[in-house]
């Protein structure tokens, strides 16, 4: 039944003199709609309907409002993520318990274990995907996998039964533990992107394009400074910043931000159905930058001028490197041409730095120094760099303050330690 047959039902109901069949069909659509892309409507319909569901006497309506709740919940991008994240643990545990309860019966043991351990294993991994979780949430998320582990054993008498379920229910685990035992705690990539993505929508909503570039930037530095080099969230927020200057009217301005990204999509180690879906949005946006610019026909020729641009900057500043310390001029011309292949990446312009002041060129490497860490802030190595060319250049004022910002963020670079080593 579609969303719209659904409605048209629920109006057909007089709620006043029906209520119970109404909540139970509203429950039904709430349930078809807890998904990332009708979440909002779900968690509305939840709302016009709990008082009726949860006086209702059976286990089973409850069990069922409260996982179309967790559902719901755990995709909200509302502004107090965490807050969401919270309810979405609250109606998982609260709909397992009443699975543990019997509320499931009726059904298969075996797939009533699975849904309970689904929403036990659920809450765990919202726990993980919160910014900060409190220390007696991490004993809960781990005790929640471990009673998943323990619902779904009596029905999982070969290694394949629930296997993917079970996988991510010791992942889960693992990552609790971990945290328990001390280890530092970040939420998963996906979740962070969720938040900048959402940060980037609401001041868009608030602001305009021009509102939307403060958060674009975040998002940018964060990608950056990523470990995977390239990595699919790199490449979509240089997608969008090209389409947000270009919609600015900065459409020249916009054109590196869009080669760019052509060149980050196919340079991908592994090329995936995600990175295709970015690659042919890129070739959207360049196709519309182009047209604006009265240069629809050059599409092809700059396109095929980005294709694998990050891949070999990669190679010639990997040349770069094995050459600074015996020829630092061959090793500046490597690093120049790595930024032609690619001109806004923090690595390179840092590289080229260095091949700069090893040159005695401390204004220059001043630049690149900047203009790296405009892309990584508080970069402990680019401001000891930039700290060290400052010295140079007789500034030593600015030297102390990025020596001194350097050693607050990095504690083993020890007060003895030459600015630039």
């Amino acid at each position: 039944m579609t969303e719209d047959d659904a409605r048209a039902r629920l109006t057909s109901l007089d709620s006043s003199a029906h209520a119970a069949e109404w909540a139970r069909q509203a429950l039904a659509l709430a349930e078809q709609l807890a998904v990332p892309a009708t979440a909002t409507r779900a968690r509305g319909l939840l709302h016009s309907v709990e008082y009726l569901l949860l006086r209702e006497p059976g286990p089973d309506l409850r069990a069922r409002f409260h996982r179309a709740a967790y559902l719901a919940w755990s995709v909200s991008h509302a502004p107090d993520r965490d807050s969401s994240l919270r309810r979405a643990i609250h109606h998982a545990l609260t709909a397992a318990g009443w699975i543990e309860a019997g509320a499931l019966a009726s059904e298969p043991a075996a797939s009533a274990a699975e849904t309970l351990a689904s929403l036990l294993n659920g809450a765990a991994a919202c726990t993980l995907r919160l910014a900060g979780p409190l220390h007696e949430e991490w004993h809960r998320a781990a005790g929640a996998c471990r009673a998943a582990q323990a619902a779904l054993a009596p029905h999982a008498p070969s290694p394949a039964a629930f296997a993917e379920l079970r996988a991510a229910i010791g992942a889960n685990l693992c990552a609790a533990e971990a945290v328990l035992n001390g280890a530092p705690h970040t939420p998963p990539e996906t979740e962070i992107a969720a938040r900048h993505a959402h940060a980037i929508q609401t001041a868009r909503e608030t602001g305009g394009a021009a509102g939307a570039i403060p958060e674009l930037w975040r998002m940018l530095q964060w990608a950056w400074s990523l470990p995977e080099e390239p990595n699919p969230h790199l490449a979509a927020v240089h997608i969008e910043l090209a389409r947000t200057y270009a919609s600015m009217g900065h459409v020249r301005e916009s054109v590196p931000y869009i080669y760019c990204a052509i060149s980050l999509a196919t340079s991908a180690r592994e090329p995936s159905e995600d990175w295709r879906r970015l690659l042919e949005q890129a070739h959207g946006v360049l196709e519309s930058i182009l047209g604006t610019l009265g240069h629809a026909h050059r599409a092809m020729e700059l396109s095929a001028s980005a294709r694998g641009g990050f891949a070999s900057a990669r190679e010639a500043w990997q040349l770069g490197n094995q050459l600074l310390t015996a020829s630092p001029h061959q090793a500046l011309q490597a690093y120049e041409q790595a930024l032609v292949l690619f001109p806004l990446w923090p690595a390179g312009l840092y590289s080229r730095g260095l091949a700069r002041l090893l040159l005695n060129q401390p204004r220059e490497a001043i630049e690149d120094f900047t203009a790296s860490l405009s892309y990584l802030p508080n970069h402990p190595r680019t401001l000891l760099a930039r700290s060290k060319a400052y010295t140079l250049a007789g500034d030593a004022g600015q030297a102390a303050a990025d020596l001194e910002l350097a050693r607050s963020l990095d504690p083993t670079i020890s007060a003895a330690r030459p600015a630039g080593a």
